[in-house]
């Protein structure tokens, strides 16, 4: 019941017209706004635990020795998209 009490406080805070266009977004578009959404915020406007800085330490450190294991961000982004219905 707390996700529904957060979700309806949510969307308060949204204009009342953008929701429903939101939700007439295919699956794809509704990820390629959430994107763009998302790089309208600047480093630190993001909340980062410490918790989530020690994960993305490691994964840094693992990136740094093993280079040949990371996949570029369009190829990520492109097996993803394939998954799409």
């Amino acid at each position: 019941m707390a996700a529904k009490g957060h979700l309806r406080y949510t969307l308060l805070m949204i204009d009342a017209a953008l929701m429903p266009q939101v939700k007439t977004l295919s699956v794809a578009d509704r990820i390629e706004l959430i994107g763009a959404v998302w790089e309208t915020l600047s480093s630190s406007e993001v909340p980062v635990s410490e918790e989530e800085k020690a994960l993305l330490d490691s994964r840094l450190a693992d990136m740094e020795q093993k280079p040949e294991d990371q996949s570029p961000w369009p190829e990520v982004q492109a097996r993803l998209r394939q998954r799409l219905p």
